[in-house]
């Protein structure tokens, strides 16, 4: 005992000689250790990430293909299987659910009605957020619309965008995100319902309007919200560049003070920007704007453009003094992959970077996702501004960005 702990001290002394050493090097050579930032845990920014995911949709053949008759339930975990690592190596996840939980019988377009385990999948995927406003959330009536939103609330998930009445608005409008020091407000409209209860009803749908956004907005201006979200149901379905609409209430959300526009209902990807936005002060601010996502789970199966997706990952960081700004963003390009195991259908989004030399596909898969592929990032790279994919280098088995390492 008493030979270690001579030993120990040996090595205390050794190493305080070897750094007071360096340190008269350095000293000896005019350099001027002040300059230099040793990185602490005191002075370290805090950093945090966030993944963006497009349209969850079901169809019929997607809740046909779940259905598992030796237990008379439905399996929607396969759906997410390929891609929940992603989703887990994101601290936030945030992904619009374009379906209504409104009891058997079940159905797909044009009214759906879900079976209740897919509330169960996408919460063990990694999913705790969801932002609701979008077209179909009458597809079942009030009782639909009331059903989502208790299943989506016992599951402990986070939501915003539909409400059971005034109390439930004002709890969850905006949807409030604490997480590793940053707080995040997120709104979320659509510009419309397909159906709806014409007599009085206590329920709400965010719905395009200037005049709220602008009230909306400007409640969390003093609130110290480090990051303002604004999730917009919009656009021309199947139009794979934005109108001049989508233009216009992005300069809106950004004007009265949002940091990120995301959008949702094209079902096709539409493009991707990041800028410096002049604030009616003068001053900048680095904001960034997806005009659609795309799909993210469904059965368009080969409907060009509709068979995939893109998801958005966006990393923060928060300096000691509290300013925060985004230090890394890209794209994920996603796909929807049909395969049949065991007898079973199943439809699996795939990252498709991670994916694209895969050699056990079926010829026809393969040139399908190809195509996909090709028609993305042609796409994409001719109309971006500031924004890229995100790609997966199998050798390493990381992530990469414009060359680089991404953790």
């Amino acid at each position: 005992m008493k030979f270690c702990l001579t030993i120990y001290f040996i090595i205390i002394l050794f190493s305080g000689c070897i750094n007071k050493k360096i340190s008269e090097t350095i000293n000896n050579k005019g350099v001027n250790l002040s300059k230099f930032t040793i990185i602490t845990s005191e002075n370290r920014p805090e950093e945090l990430s966030i993944l963006f995911i497009g349209d969850i949709m079901q169809h019929n053949l997607q809740i046909q293909s779940a259905y598992r008759k030796e237990t008379d339930s439905y399996d929607f975990s396969g759906q997410f299987e390929f891609f929940t690592d992603v989703i887990k190596s994101c601290d936030i996840t945030i992904a619009n659910l374009e379906v209504s939980f409104g009891g058997a019988p079940y159905s797909g377009y044009p009214g759906f009605s879900c079976p209740d385990e897919l509330i169960t999948a996408i919460k063990n995927a990694g999913i705790n957020y969801l932002v609701t406003a979008n077209n179909h959330v009458y597809d079942n009536d009030k009782y639909g619309f009331n059903r989502t939103i208790d299943l989506i609330d016992n599951a402990g998930i986070h939501r915003t965008g539909i409400y059971k009445n005034k109390a439930d608005k004002t709890k969850n409008n905006p949807m409030i995100i604490n997480e590793k020091g940053f707080k995040i407000a997120v709104f979320n409209y659509t510009y419309g319902v397909n159906l709806y209860d014409t007599k009085p009803s206590t329920t709400i749908v965010n719905i395009f309007d200037k005049n709220v956004i602008e009230r909306d907005l400007t409640s969390v201006k003093d609130s110290l919200c480090d990051i303002v979200i604004v999730f917009m149901h919009w656009g021309q379905e199947y139009e794979r560049m934005q109108n001049e609409s989508q233009e216009e209430y992005a300069e809106f959300c950004f004007q009265n003070g949002a940091d990120l526009v995301i959008g949702s209902h094209p079902h096709v990807i539409q493009p991707f920007e990041r800028y410096d936005y002049v604030m009616p002060d003068g001053s900048k601010k680095d904001v960034l704007l997806a005009y659609s996502l795309g799909n993210f789970i469904s059965n368009y199966d080969k409907w060009r453009y509709c068979d995939g997706g893109a998801t958005l990952k966006v990393k923060f960081t928060k300096s000691k003094n509290k300013k925060v700004q985004i230090s890394e963003a890209g794209y994920i390009l996603i796909w929807v992959y049909k395969v049949v195991e065991n007898n079973i259908l199943y439809h699996r989004v795939l990252p498709v970077s991670k994916f694209e030399n895969d050699e056990t596909m079926s010829n026809e898969s393969r040139n399908q996702m190809n195509r996909f592929i090709n028609d993305s990032r042609n796409h994409l790279d001719s109309n971006n501004i500031n924004m890229h994919e995100y790609l997966f280098d199998n050798i390493r088995n990381e992530w990469i960005i414009d060359g680089k390492l991404t953790k």
